[in-house]
């Protein structure tokens, strides 16, 4: 299950994956490889504790838990989308979908 929200805290969509079946577990440095082959701009990797990387002039933080933070978005469709695009890549859209 993926639940896009307006974040409260700052301008943007919190995104996150949920699993009744498995953790949901994101390896940063496999997701930063995907997204950077799909052409996507990988600004910082700091492996077990965040990704950003820029989807669609979108700033989107990715952390291990599989939480999505993207900056200066107010659709929570439209952040449910990139997300799919990042765990795609993590490989773990089956288990959230």
């Amino acid at each position: 299950m993926i639940v896009s929200k307006p974040c409260v805290t700052m301008k943007g969509i919190v995104i996150s994956g949920y699993s009744w079946e498995r953790p949901v577990k994101v390896n940063l440095r496999k997701t930063a490889e995907c997204l950077k082959v799909r052409g996507h701009a990988v600004k910082k990797l700091i492996p077990g504790m965040m990704l950003i990387v820029e989807i669609e002039n979108y700033e989107v933080s990715v952390y291990p838990s599989g939480k999505i933070i993207i900056k200066l978005l107010d659709d929570a469709k439209k952040g449910a989308e990139l997300a799919r695009a990042v765990y795609d890549c993590a490989g773990i859209l089956e288990v959230v979908s």
